[in-house]
């Protein structure tokens, strides 16, 4: 068992997404992807349209209208889109993991980031990167950042449980890649509205970011030196089945930056709007 959640990004997409059971192959027979079959690589492709918006400044939006997805389920191995993870322990109701996910902040600065392709519950499409960010102060022309900010990595334990037909999801991670060193904890809880065959379900959760994370993205040298970061985020799904593999899916997605991230001089709006809706296709 395991829980998919947008970050966002560590997202997510911090992010929340819904929840995977592996099972066997037989007993996988659900139309809206709630169960995965073990020993399996699970394919699907989401044709739509919809967007993210962009918090950076003289920064586009981010378009969303082809959204794959794949992810495996082994004995205690899984791969879920960019995640990796060993199940140390599971029961009925609660799953211990060991994962690493990939730090979610770097898809605002660089468009071409693999999570503006393949995100937890789906979302990006590549365009040209972001050109480098610099500000003028009275010193004179600083340079505030790289133009592209390195791919990195947390690692750490998740715990994901059900309890009737609330599941949930807890991570605390720290970041390995030598970035930055900083620590990140994700939360977050989905109630689901109605069952098969359509699924209509929402989530709320929180991501709280280090100080040393947000400075790596946000910060600006001296000039601005953030702390750490909460951001609350609520999220609404709907999956109805089609004829054969074939789905319809659509979510609704906000997040609300913390004030460390919102008085950033790159930002220049308090949040993040995700919408999608399209067509699904499953292999």
């Amino acid at each position: 068992m395991r829980a998919i959640f947008m970050k966002c990004g560590v997202a997510i997409f911090a992010v929340l997404a819904q929840v995977a059971m592996p099972c066997m192959a037989e007993e996988c027979k659900s139309p809206t992807g709630d169960c995965v079959a073990v020993g399996k690589w699970n394919f699907s492709l989401a044709l739509g349209a919809g967007l993210r918006t962009n918090p950076l400044d003289d920064a586009k939006n981010i378009p969303l209208v082809v959204i794959p997805q794949f992810n495996y389920y082994g004995k205690r191995f899984f791969i879920d889109n960019l995640d990796l993870g060993v199940t140390l322990a599971e029961n009925n109701a609660n799953t211990l993991n060991l994962i690493a996910s990939p730090s979610y902040d770097r898809v605002y600065f660089v468009r071409g980031d693999l999570q503006n392709f393949i995100v937890p519950g789906g979302v990006g499409t590549n365009s040209a990167a972001t050109p480098a960010l610099a500000r003028v102060f009275s010193s004179g022309a600083v340079q505030l950042r790289p133009p592209h900010p390195h791919i990195s990595y947390l690692v750490g334990p998740e715990w994901t449980f059900t309890a009737h037909s609330v599941s949930g999801q807890l991570d605390l991670l720290r970041e390995v890649t030598g970035q930055y060193g900083g620590d990140e904890i994700r939360a977050a809880v989905q109630f689901p509205f109605s069952g098969s065959p359509n699924s209509l379900n929402a989530g709320i959760g929180v991501t709280w970011k280090s100080a040393a994370l947000v400075n790596y993205y946000y910060g600006a040298g001296s000039f601005y030196s953030p702390g750490s970061a909460l951001n609350p985020f609520v999220k609404l799904g709907y999956t109805r089945p089609l004829a054969g593999k074939w789905s319809f899916t659509a979510f609704a997605h906000y997040e609300h930056l913390g004030s460390a991230i919102a008085r950033s001089p790159y930002i220049v709006r308090p949040q993040v709007v995700t919408f999608f809706a399209g067509f699904l296709y499953t292999h």
